[in-house]
């Protein structure tokens, strides 16, 4: 049996890729990972990880990703029918796009915004054939199976397939199908990845990066229902961390906002510092 905790990442959107921080304050502290366990761009992190690879590398690749395509993914209220005085709210948090997108009747009938065009050269470019018999250490991404309606984890296969699953945010990008699982990403549906784990996992130390939840003053019908929905995803959380051994909280990266991609260098660096202050206090890591 190996030895070492099952590491499970939190964050949703942009701030999974804090966990390039995250990974490097383990690292540095020679933490023994027997097995992580991760969604959308925390398995992006955890992947280059897991090869053994250079996670400085990822970052530089991932701020010219979001900066060469920012058009793209943050003009997204051109066609999601999000008024004018929206507008600057979708600027200030690309997560009213995905509420507008999740509430809004006549969005369903969209299978998505974007294409895997989009993105697919570059975990290609990245990540290339690599296969997670090529890891170094064990990774399983976390997906929802929609035929079923419950998560699966991946844990073998095409790396670069499994990590589209990963990241097949629910109207932005469309469903992966693997064999007979039509996949999309679990994130939004559950931050942290603890449902299908079990006492073989143990111990698991599972990392939370809040977000800011935004309860106040809703001004429309989509306001009120994401409100219960931050509400719903925070229970569910609360109750998922129960199954972890421990809980590290990166408190500090709570008001970071999804569209500050030109901010994920000084991102993965605080994660980097405050993950590493967390550790130096922990003697049983």
């Amino acid at each position: 049996m190996r030895s070492g905790i099952t590491l499970v990442l939190g964050g949703i959107g942009v701030k999974g890729v804090a966990n390039v921080g995250t990974l490097q304050a383990l690292l540095k502290n020679k933490t023994k990972i027997k097995r992580i366990v991760a969604a959308g761009l925390s398995a992006v992190a955890a992947a280059q990880f897991a090869l053994g690879r250079d996670l400085n590398l990822l970052t530089d690749h991932l701020v010219r990703f979001f900066t060469e395509h920012q058009r793209q993914l943050w003009g997204l209220e051109r066609f999601s029918g999000i008024t004018r005085s929206h507008r600057r709210r979708v600027v200030e948090s690309f997560s009213y796009f995905l509420r507008e997108r999740l509430f809004c009747k006549a969005n369903f009938t969209r299978l998505s915004i974007l294409s895997w065009d989009l993105i697919e050269g570059e975990l290609q470019e990245f990540f290339g054939n690599a296969t997670f018999s090529d890891l170094r250490v064990p990774l399983a991404i976390s997906a929802i199976d929609l035929k079923r309606g419950t998560e699966v984890l991946l844990e073998g296969g095409s790396l670069v397939d499994r990590l589209k699953a990963g990241v097949a945010f629910p109207g932005l990008f469309p469903p992966v199908r693997i064999e007979y699982q039509e996949l999309v990403s679990s994130t939004l549906y559950c931050e942290l990845p603890l449902g299908r784990l079990g006492e073989m996992d143990r111990p698991i130390v599972a990392i939370d990066i809040p977000s800011r939840v935004s309860l106040q003053n809703p001004k429309s019908i989509i306001d009120s229902l994401a409100c219960v929905d931050e509400l719903r995803s925070l229970a569910i959380k609360q109750i998922l961390l129960t199954k972890a051994d421990r809980v590290f909280c990166l408190e500090g990266l709570r008001e970071f906002k999804w569209a500050s991609y030109e901010k994920i260098p000084q991102l993965i660096s605080q994660a980097y510092q405050e993950m590493d202050n967390l550790l130096c206090s922990c003697s049983d890591l």
